[in-house]
């Protein structure tokens, strides 16, 4: 037997409602509501979910692609700064080095905590992308596999080779990273190219690490 259901009746029962300067679901039906934003988060497991979030967000944005791009295809900085093998021969990446993208995460949300502000994904992935457009970050362009390679922990990268105003994130954002993270930045500040097992001159040298 075929039930008709009244969906004026239902709505009337279970009626949601919205904030809309707080941007807030609700319903006088039920004593919780839903945000868009947060101001911190009940487990570590959550923070890292929402930093890897974000994180993804970053990279798949269009706004992120054209930043690659105009280093590359604009700026002609499109070769490894490693082997100086140029993007006519082989694929060239544009790497994160200082800070890391999930370190510049972080230190993004960190501080949105630290200052009690409320906050969503795409409010941080915003303030990451403007950092990129501002120049504040430090990024190197290598070959795929040297790419590879220092994510493997198998490639050091001189901090002279960086480009960006990398020490803008350090000065503004240190404080509100953990040791780890402080550890990551100090280690590649302080690598030099006589302290790397390599040389540009010897590439064969590289290859082999």
């Amino acid at each position: 037997m075929n039930q008709t259901i009244d969906l004026s009746q239902l709505k009337d029962e279970i009626e949601v409602k919205s904030n809309v300067e707080s941007l807030e679901l609700y319903s006088d039906n039920y004593p919780f509501s839903l945000s868009l934003r947060v101001k911190n988060f009940e487990t570590e497991s959550d923070y890292k979910k929402f930093i890897k979030g974000c994180e993804r967000l970053v990279r798949s944005c269009v706004e992120y692609k054209l930043w690659k791009q105009y280093i590359i295809d604009v700026l002609q900085i499109n070769e490894c700064m490693i082997t100086k093998e140029r993007i006519d021969d082989v694929t060239i990446e544009v790497h994160h080095h200082l800070p890391s993208m999930y370190i510049l995460v972080c230190g993004l949300v960190n501080k949105c905590i630290e200052d009690n502000e409320e906050f969503c994904s795409f409010d941080i992935a915003q303030k990451a992308i403007e950092l990129h457009f501002q120049n504040k970050v430090g990024y190197v362009t290598l070959l795929k596999s040297m790419h590879e390679k220092f994510h493997n922990g198998k490639l050091g990268i001189p901090v002279s080779f960086v480009k960006g105003d990398y020490r803008y994130f350090i000065n503004n954002f240190s404080k509100y990273l953990d040791a780890a993270d402080m550890e990551n930045i100090e280690e590649r500040i302080v690598t030099t190219e006589t302290e790397c097992n390599w040389s540009r001159d010897n590439y064969p040298a590289a290859a082999e690490m």
